[in-house]
C-alpha cells in the first residue's frame, strides 16, 4: 500500500519528516521531487530561526532561571503513591 508524507530535504541531501509517519521506517520508498518554491523556503527558514531566538531567550532569562526545581526522590514517591492507588 502507498502512503505520501510531506518531507523537506535539506541542502545535504538529509530528508526531514514534516509529519508523523504513521508506519515502520523499513523496506522501500518512492520519491518525487517538487521544484523548490523559494519563497516557502525563505519563509521556513524565518520560521525556524525565530522560535530558536525565542527559546534561547526563554533558556537566559530571569524567570527561567529562577524556575522551581523538582526533588527527583519526592517526585518518584509521588508517582510510586498514584500507582498504588489503581490496586493493580
Amino acid at each position: 500500500m502507498l502512503k505520501t508524507i510531506h518531507v523537506e530535504i535539506d541542502p545535504t541531501g538529509h530528508i526531514r519528516s514534516l509529519e508523523p509517519i504513521p508506519f515502520k521506517l523499513e523496506g522501500k520508498a518512492l520519491l518525487t521531487l517538487l521544484e523548490s518554491d523559494t519563497n516557502e523556503r525563505d519563509a521556513t527558514i524565518t520560521e525556524i530561526k525565530g522560535h530558536a531566538s525565542r527559546a534561547i531567550r526563554l533558556l537566559a532569562s530571569p524567570r527561567f532561571q529562577q524556575r522551581p526545581t523538582a526533588n527527583l526522590e519526592e517526585m518518584q514517591r509521588h508517582i510510586n503513591a498514584i500507582r498504588d492507588e489503581w490496586n493493580d
